[in-house]
């Protein structure tokens, strides 16, 4: 019998049409996740950001490109079929937010609808997107592509027009062009870096404390809408995990930062600013940052 092909993927199944697809061994160790959800009766595959473009530690691994691996590998957790087999479904594909480790997959999707949040177009333009994306400082290249930018509340439909029952909220933070997705039918919450479990948090230069609390209030406020059984899943760690819970301890802990319960625990140099890292006791939740981000919303009344 033959084996199956080694790939710089690996899939559980999250709820009857969701799957989670982990970039398990990426040179940049960002393990990042990626989310497809199928909806075949509108012909349609939704791919939630595209991870580092299957840049794999593993030298021999056969299968590093996303399209390739959604559209031919049987999964045992889909019946032993691919997500999208031969491609027949069609593809709208959702960037959380424009950094390399979530984008650098996009170009396999070229001939799909690209969505991403118009909260900051500049932010992302052509001439800022080497830099912004992180690909300038990492030397490595940038992605070309045609994304569609929606506004806030916007409903994602089909390559036909068919609505998907998903929501786009803009969500700046942790970058300007940071979004949300929320699928209605599974109550399932996705937010890309605003926050995740057991990895650090991670703010860069661009970065704003004082959005990202604006932003985890609205969601907060969502999820108390829709009821307790609302799951949030992250572009890394956290998936299918009670969204209230995690959104309000998160919001603890950064609160105690900068409230300045928490003690820095180191500082660092990155990309011409002193950043400061600090760790929760128990390690659930750590942060870093450029430390004016942390004093600019220590300033600000109503954090």
């Amino acid at each position: 019998m033959l084996m199956p092909p080694s790939t710089a993927f690996r899939t559980q199944r999250l709820t009857s049409n969701t799957f989670l697809v982990s970039e398990h061994s990426d040179v940049y160790q960002e393990h990042p996740q990626i989310f497809v959800k199928r909806v075949p009766s509108a012909q349609t595959i939704v791919v939630i950001d595209t991870g580092c473009g299957g840049a794999s530690e593993i030298s021999d691994v056969e299968i590093t490109s996303l399209r390739t691996y959604l559209e031919e590998i049987p999964l045992e957790c889909n019946d032993n079929q691919p997500l999208n087999t031969g491609g027949s479904l069609q593809y709208v594909v959702v960037l959380t937010h424009c950094h390399y480790d979530h984008i650098l997959a996009i170009e396999q999707f070229c001939d799909s609808r690209i969505l991403v949040s118009a909260h900051s177009p500049s932010f992302i333009s052509a001439s800022n997107l080497p830099k912004h994306s992180l690909c300038e400082s990492l030397g490595i290249r940038t992605p070309h592509y045609l994304p569609q930018l929606v506004p806030h509340h916007h409903e994602v439909h089909s390559m036909s027009n068919v609505p998907l029952g998903i929501l786009i909220l803009h969500t700046p933070g942790h970058v300007p062009d940071e979004l949300a997705i929320y699928d209605k039918e599974e109550k399932m919450l996705y937010v890309g870096d605003t926050l995740y479990e057991d990895e650090m948090i991670i703010f860069p230069n661009e970065g704003s404390i004082v959005e990202w609390f604006a932003s985890t209030a609205s969601l907060i406020t969502l999820v108390k809408t829709e009821g307790p059984d609302v799951r949030i899943n992250s572009g890394h760690k956290t998936s299918c995990r009670p969204a209230y819970e995690v959104l309000h301890s998160t919001r603890n802990f950064i609160k105690d930062v900068v409230m300045g319960k928490e003690p820095v625990q180191r500082r660092e140099w990155r990309r011409g600013e002193e950043n400061v890292v600090y760790l929760q006791e128990g390690g659930r939740f750590s942060l870093r940052c450029p430390e004016r981000l942390v004093l600019e919303a220590r300033e600000h009344k109503g954090v």
